[in-house]
């Protein structure tokens, strides 16, 4: 069988177009990014042209391209330049930068749209399919061209890197389409090459090139949730230093003026102003939490996409967005439902279980005789101790990792216990004093301070102890956390 370079060249790109527009229409999805979506919908109408141009025979390809449809070729590329320029509207945040320009593309790609439209339905009524023919060759063509370096050209003035992959990407499309479409018709020949395989090339590399800006839209739109992560942190323990300046000059004030006031108001007056100190502390200590296992988790993301693990990275920036999100709703929050800790410590375990391929078994054994909604418990208490038993406990473990969080009941008390089979404390010190920088247990130490304002404010007397498991041998068997909680 003889190798034609056109057939090939058709293969790769119906291939490529099917991969990327199934992609970027998932991660659109997930992530209600626009642009991916757009981009999914250009590609989709593209795949469409080039299945119309198939080179293989198909009874239903020549029904159509003998009846009065055969325009249909046309009209798709129609569609896939409409959608193209609605796409760089979005990935490039045209309507940000120049929204007159982009109400102007809006209009004219409307109008083209539908002057193309009612024109096909007119050559259709009419049975004259060269009538559309010459009016996309001719008509079409020529305006979109000029429309299209137009953009390029006002691209070229916005801020930032992501305008060089859509100048880059659609420039060379639109030069080696021109070059095929009007080449043939004017007679000229451009270097023995068959038309149709300088569009194949020009489409390829304008989608790797766009694929490509995509990824790097997404590097964009993290760094951007990590500075602004950094920000609100920074923003927080100003205001913090703020209240707390505050709240002490005034308490030195009241204090001044105790000789001459009564005993019952001030012990009223200086309760309220340390409930305040405690909420303080409180939120305080709650945003040294988040960024601390936030920047854990970018970071995994970060290394999925250095390792060129896309499709783990994908999968693992939708979990962590939805973790995110119970974050974000629990952030102004002191207190949350035990029921609620759960659930965000499930999805937390099941972030950290990606990274170990799928190796770490979390039960959650929820009683019947306890309602987990009455139980308050300050937010993201849970998470460091599941952090500590994968990263000390099972990271060295080879397999048959688990943990187990089980809870019991007594007269006045609900007892949670997150037991794991890890390789124990002992063994992970040791490990641990090996390495040239040791780090500091920021967690624990944090969700001890936390636990104690929380029963400070709440009169409550939650504790918690860490205890080593260890067989007949006396060899450690993992780690066992018990959380002692008053039940209501």
């Amino acid at each position: 069988m003889l190798f034609e370079p056109s057939v090939f060249f058709w293969q790769l790109m119906v291939c490529t177009l099917v991969v990327f527009c199934a992609l970027s229409f998932v991660i659109g999805f997930n992530s209600r990014e626009k642009s991916f979506l757009l981009y999914s919908n250009y590609t989709f109408f593209l795949l469409a042209y080039f299945i119309i141009m198939s080179p293989y025979e198909a009874q239903w390809l020549e029904s159509i391209r003998s009846s009065s449809f055969s325009s249909l070729k046309w009209y798709l590329q129609v569609i896939y330049n409409c959608s193209y320029f609605i796409f760089f509207l979005y990935f490039l945040d045209i309507k940000q930068h120049l929204k007159q320009f982009y109400k102007f593309i809006t209009k004219v790609v409307s109008i083209a749209f539908l002057i193309s439209t009612l024109f096909l339905i007119y050559t259709i009524y009419v049975d004259n399919t060269r009538l559309y023919d010459i009016f996309y060759i001719y008509v079409f063509v020529p305006i979109v061209f000029c429309f299209a370096v137009y953009t390029l050209y006002k691209a070229f003035k916005l801020p930032g890197s992501l305008k060089y992959f859509f100048i880059l990407g659609g420039g060379t499309f639109i030069t080696l389409a021109m070059i095929a479409l009007f080449f043939p018709i004017m007679g000229w020949n451009f270097l023995n090459i068959n038309p149709f395989i300088l569009f194949y090339i020009g489409i390829f590399i304008e989608q790797i090139v766009f694929a490509i800006g995509l990824a790097y839209k997404i590097n964009l739109i993290n760094t951007q949730l990590i500075n602004k992560s950094i920000e609100n942190h920074n923003i927080k323990a100003n205001q913090n230093r703020l209240l707390e300046d505050q709240l002490k000059k005034q308490e030195k004030e009241i204090l001044e003026l105790t000789a001459n006031a009564e005993k019952e108001r001030l012990e009223t007056i200086k309760a309220k102003f340390e409930e305040q100190i405690h909420h303080l502390h409180l939120v305080s200590l709650q945003s040294q939490m988040n960024p601390h296992f936030i920047f854990n988790a970018l970071n995994s993301i970060k290394v999925f996409l250095i390792e060129d693990q896309k499709e783990k990275a994908v999968y693992y920036l939708n979990k962590f967005s939805k973790l995110i999100r119970h974050i974000l709703n629990s952030t102004e929050l002191d207190s949350i439902t035990l029921d609620e800790e759960l659930t965000i410590t499930k999805l937390y375990a099941s972030l950290e279980n990606i990274r170990f391929e799928e190796k770490i078994e979390l039960q959650i054994r929820k009683p019947n005789d306890i309602n987990l909604s009455t139980i308050m418990v300050p937010p993201m208490i849970l998470q460091p101790f599941i952090e500590n038993a994968i990263w000390h406990g099972l990271m060295l473990k080879k397999e048959d990792k688990l943990i187990d969080i089980s809870f019991e009941k007594t007269e006045n008390k609900v007892v949670l216990k997150i037991k794991d089979n890890g390789i124990g404390r002992e063994k992970s010190e040791h490990y641990s004093s090996r390495k040239l920088r040791q780090k500091e247990p920021i967690g624990l130490k944090i969700n001890k301070q936390r636990l104690q304002h929380f029963n400070q404010k709440h009169g409550l007397n939650y504790t918690f102890k860490i205890d080593d498991l260890k067989n007949k041998y006396n060899e450690a068997t993992g780690t066992e956390v018990i959380l002692e909680l008053k039940y209501k």
